[in-house]
């Protein structure tokens, strides 16, 4: 059994990348831009002083669950 076998579309696909070399610069340069970014320090570090804390004004469950004390001064106004 020939175990150095390669089929037709492995042929071709060789030789089309043999005959267009910017095919493969085109996809070098698409894997820097997903896996090598570059980092603007600046912008980064720009970017985190621009922060404005979340103060989770009627966006979070937090906003609309009655705390312990409001709740027992409800109940002492109900009361009485």
């Amino acid at each position: 059994m020939d175990k150095s076998y390669v089929s037709e579309f492995t042929i071709f696909i060789n030789r089309y990348l043999e005959e267009h070399p910017e095919v493969v610069e085109d996809q070098r340069r698409g894997w820097d831009i997903y896996w090598n970014p570059e980092i603007d320090l600046a912008a980064l570090n720009e970017a985190k002083d621009d922060i404005v804390p979340d103060d989770s004004y009627g966006f979070s469950w937090s906003a609309w669950r009655v705390r312990p004390a409001d709740a027992k001064r409800a109940e002492k106004q109900t009361v009485s």
